[in-house]
């Protein structure tokens, strides 16, 4: 039987959907600004399996966009805080925990047997992981999400096997851009220039702007995402999903949304 918190997605998913989504495994590396709420957002639409890498504390600068983060979960493992949270929600649901983080050397348990990728891991951190993952994507079959928090809007970015990797993606970004810091050109120009050039301004400062609707409108479009490539075949969803060379930009501030491609 559905669990009652279901009962008003029942409609939306039917009860074949919502099977579905119960059985697939979701490897999810990090739970910050962008995979913590998004993580929440799929339990709540009836996702149950999943796989959970992070190996941070909250701390007062994650309250303006996290949404694990709050006064009395300040110092706690952030891992700790969203398995609390995601069973307050459905106790049925199944957490295989890696609180040491992704690393090198379990990249590869980490997402083999999982049904899709999410990496959502600081853009500034785990160059080893990213350089060894397309590999690992292609060997297991495994397509792959990832999405950023710019100011009031979002960009989403998805690779597939047999597809365009990472490396090729930026690559092309950066030959049809003309300079950029926080986001090349190419892509900057997809969101509000003025809120871009303070990001700019804050980020040579030396910290990394961010807004609770940066943070919310990567978490719908990244858990929506997500729901795309768990129910592609079922008939449920209209579409297929966005992979590179494809993208998708959303700006709430100029009410855009592009699903953008880079050229050859």
């Amino acid at each position: 039987m559905t669990g009652e918190f279901l009962n008003r997605a029942v409609p939306v998913f039917t009860e074949d959907g919502l099977a579905v989504l119960r059985n697939k495994v979701v490897a999810f590396a990090g739970l910050g600004g962008v995979g913590g709420g998004a993580f929440l957002a799929l339990v709540r639409c009836g996702v149950a399996r999943f796989r959970l890498a992070e190996n941070g504390v909250f701390d007062p600068p994650d309250m303006n966009r996290q949404a694990g983060a709050f006064g009395q979960t300040m110092g706690r493992p952030k891992l700790e805080v969203y398995v609390e949270l995601a069973r307050s929600i459905n106790p049925e649901v199944e957490l295989e925990l890696f609180p040491e983080g992704i690393h090198a050397h379990n990249l590869e348990r980490f997402l083999a047997g999982a049904d899709l990728y999410v990496g959502v891991i600081d853009v500034e951190k785990g160059a080893e992981v990213k350089a060894l993952t397309p590999a690992l994507l292609e060997k297991h079959r495994l397509p792959m999400l990832t999405c950023g928090a710019i100011g009031f809007g979002a960009l989403l970015v998805g690779h597939e096997p047999g597809g365009m990797m990472p490396g090729e993606f930026w690559r092309r970004v950066q030959e049809q851009s003309d300079g950029g810091g926080l986001l090349p050109s190419f892509l900057g120009e997809f969101f509000n220039r003025p809120v871009r050039e303070r990001l700019e301004r804050g980020l040579a400062s030396g910290v990394l702007p961010t807004t609770a609707i940066g943070g919310l409108a990567a978490n719908t479009l990244l858990a929506c995402e997500v729901l795309v490539c768990l129910l592609r075949g079922t008939g449920l969803v209209d579409r297929e999903p966005v992979f590179a060379p494809r993208f998708i930009a959303l700006d709430f501030l100029d009410q855009k949304l592009v699903a953008g491609h880079v050229g050859r």
